[in-house]
Formats: C-alpha cells, structure tokens, sequence
C-alpha cells in the first residue's frame, strides 16, 4: 500500500513538472507576443491610416512598408484588443522596437502626431491648395470643392476674395482632417485674428476685412522692408481716398505671371484685367497672394503723408522713392529705368 502512494505521487510530481513547464512556455508565449518588440521601423517614421482605411488594409500597410516583424503576432493582439473596430485615422509616429500592445494601444488611442501647416506670405492660391494636399489626407479635388461650399456666402465673402481666410501661420492638423473642415479651420482662425479692434482701425481706414487683406497682398508684393510697409499702405490708401488708380506692379504682375521676368512691359500695363490696377481703379476683387500679417497691420494703421507716387530707387537698394507729385516721380521712374538699361534689363 506505501509502494503503490509512492508511485502515486511520483505520478503526480511529473504530471506537476509537465504542467508547470507547459505553464511556463504559454507565459513565455504570451510575453513575446505582447511584450517583444515587433516594429521595424527606422526612428522618426510615420504611419498614415486614411479615413476610409478597412482593418485589413491597416494591417496589409504595416505588413508592405516593414513596419512589423512579424504579421501574425501583431493580427492575434489586435484582434483580442479589438483594434479592427477602434483604430483611429491618423499621423502615427512608430518608433523602432515597439512592442504588439504599444503599437495597438497607439492606433487605438488617437494620439496621432500633429501636422504643422506653415503658411507662408506671398503664397499663391494654387500653391496654398498644393501645399495642403501634400501635408494632409484631403486631395487637391477634396480642397477645391471646399472652397466652393456653404461657408462663403455664409460668411460673407465673394469667389475672389475668399481666399483671404489663408493667413501665414502655423497652424496644427490632424493628417486626416476631411478637406471641409480643414477650410473652416482657417475661417475660424481668420475671424480670431479680426479682433473689435482691428477691425475698428479697417473701419477707420474705410476698409472692410476683406478690403484690408486685398490691400495688403499688394503692399506686401511691393514692400521689399517691412520697415516701409506703413508708408506705402498710406501711399495706397491715398490713392483709393482720391479716386485714382493705383497703379499696383504686383497686381500686374499676378496678370501676366512673373516667370524669371524682372521688368514690366508698357503693353502689360494695357492688359484688361479686373486685377489691372493701373486700368481700374479702387481695390481689385481678391488677394493676390497670402499677405504678411506685418503688411495687414500695417494698413489698418498706415503712416499718414502726402506720397501719391513711388518707385524704386536706383540704387540697388530694393528701397522706394516716394514723391508728392508727379513730376517728382517722373524724374525717380526715369532714373530707376536708366539703371535697368545699365544692367542691361530689357524682361
């Protein structure tokens, strides 16, 4: 009878070993599937997951670009967190080495890296469009159609001045923020900047918001120094206040395009543009580019003189030439063409 127990827990002790060591493997198992690293990502790469993004193709994406070692092990934790239901679309960051549950955690989570937009002054509207279907999900088409959505008449704005919404700054995104509500975004950040108070100088000025932007584009397409902005926007200013064209050379330029050009042309200036400023008078229909916000303010408070005239001086110095009236600019405009003849500018 003491034989047969003996035998009995010799049974016993290696059924135990076997199921501790089974035991021990499934924990092992478990740990590497959960815990080892599985990414294969060099630091600092990005992961893009589109809005319309199905779970398969997340994981199709990750397996293609070698983001992950291994397929499998990364589909087994996903599935049990319920990714193919919470993954978020987005910019993710994968940092090399992460483990199955660090990455599922991240898809799942929406911590998706921010975008920087970076509107520059002086940039056009095609640019604009391209700049933002190159840096968000949204596609040329997508941002195209937005801008031609409820929110412009909504707001108040025409088909050539709505592009006053885009004023240079930085402005974060989620990548896969849809193209109308990245539009809005930058209606929300326009209205910000047009403060009671700012609008009260425009309104000083005789200018709406939208008035104020147009302008501005040009005085910043004339102003090589921020340091002159205020002049020439008084320049501009005076102009309007008396009925005479402006006679703006950035807005000619915006009509023929500048191209590797550096001189206009007589015959340009006879170009029947509504953007024509030496043909029209008054303020054209929209902006001709971003405008510095340097240049906006410095509209909605110009120095106040008497300048009717410029151009630039002769010098080289990219600086301006005012003058009262036009006999006086005559003679500056015909020194400054001089020293273009000298360096042999002809376009």
């Amino acid at each position: 009878m003491c034989q047969a127990n003996s035998d009995l827990n010799k049974k016993q002790r290696k059924y135990l070993g076997v199921f501790l060591l089974l035991g021990f493997f499934a924990l092992a198992g478990a740990y590497y599937v959960l815990f080892m690293g599985n990414t294969n990502s060099s630091d600092g790469e990005y992961f893009y997951i589109r809005t319309d993004d199905s779970y398969e193709q997340v994981l199709f994406n990750l397996t293609v670009n070698n983001l992950i070692e291994n397929k499998a092990t990364f589909d087994l934790v996903a599935k049990q967190a319920n990714l193919p239901d919470k993954y978020k679309p987005g910019r993710y960051k994968i940092a090399a080495g992460m483990s199955n549950l660090e990455l599922v955690r991240k898809l799942r989570s929406g911590k998706w890296k921010k975008v920087i937009v970076k509107l520059k002054s002086e940039m056009t509207r095609d640019s604009v469009i391209n700049y933002l279907a190159a840096n968000l999900e949204a596609c040329k088409d997508e941002l195209a159609q937005a801008m031609n959505s409820a929110w412009v008449t909504e707001n108040g704005f025409t088909d050539e001045n709505k592009w006053s919404i885009f004023l240079p700054d930085h402005y974060h995104f989620n990548w896969a923020t849809p193209a109308e509500k990245a539009v809005l975004r930058f209606v929300d950040e326009y209205n910000t900047y047009w403060t009671a108070s700012r609008k009260e100088k425009a309104k000083a000025q005789g200018l709406t918001t939208k008035e104020a932007v147009i302008l501005a584009s040009i005085v910043d397409g004339e102003a090589i120094f921020a340091d002159e902005m205020p002049t020439i926007a008084g320049l501009y200013l005076n102009r309007v206040k008396k009925g005479i064209p402006l006679g703006a050379d950035p807005t000619i330029w915006f009509v023929v395009g500048k191209g590797a050009r550096r001189r206009l042309l007589y015959e340009d200036l006879k170009k029947v543009h509504p953007y024509n400023t030496y043909l029209n008078a008054g303020l054209p229909p929209g902006p001709i580019f971003c405008p510095d916000k340097r240049a906006i303010e410095a509209v909605i408070a110009p120095k106040e003189h008497n300048y009717y005239y410029m151009c630039a001086k002769p010098d080289g110095s990219l600086r301006h030439a005012f003058a009262n009236g036009l006999a006086e600019h005559n003679r500056n405009a015909a020194a400054y063409r001089r020293s273009l003849d000298r360096q042999g500018v002809r376009r």
